[in-house]
């Protein structure tokens, strides 16, 4: 099934993200660059209405800087894993309501009603609670501090894993108090 998807990769000091790609790759299984989502859509939109709509709520919206200080476990019961997302102190508000101008108007259907939203980038994912839990005490216990920015969103379509850019959406340049 396809679905569509609008993804934040954020910019990260080259030492933050060469970490970051390695233990997602180690611990998550994922070999592409951080990234947080934003919107993952598989209910029937096409993909020029998607395109339009995410274009339209975003038109306003500043460039985001964050800072990811906290690792958290979060299970997800319908696959049976536990997942280790890193959460951003500074910037979570922003990111928050990113995610909630996006699932206005057409996208609407596209929010999920059986958990909340979280902003977060993805570690790992393990079958077991205890060694998700060890890295998050380790990750929080060692200080984590990462520095980073959204500038871009990207809008994608996703059909099992090929994924195939649609369009990049520029966020405006922040202002003196943003």
């Amino acid at each position: 099934m396809e679905s569509l998807e609008v993804i934040a990769v954020p910019h990260f000091n080259k030492a933050d993200l060469a970490w970051l790609t390695d233990i997602r790759s180690r611990r998550a299984g994922s070999r592409g660059t951080p990234y947080f989502t934003l919107v993952f859509s598989n209910f029937s939109i096409q993909p020029e209405a998607f395109l339009r709509a995410a274009r339209l709520y975003t038109k306003d919206c500043h460039a985001i800087r964050f800072r990811l200080r906290s690792a958290l476990v979060v299970p997800e019961q319908a696959i049976g894993r536990f997942h280790v997302f890193l959460i951003p102190e500074e910037g979570f508000g922003a990111i928050l309501k990113l995610h909630d101008k996006l699932h206005a108007g057409v996208l609407k259907g596209a929010l999920r009603q059986d958990s909340p939203y979280l902003p977060h980038v993805t570690v790992a994912t393990t079958r077991d609670y205890n060694e998700a839990r060890d890295l998050a005490l380790a990750l929080n216990q060692g200080g984590i501090d990462i520095h980073g920015h959204i500038d871009t969103l990207l809008v994608e379509t996703r059909s099992g894993a090929d994924i195939h850019l649609l369009a990049e959406i520029q966020l405006s340049k922040a202002s003196w108090f943003s």
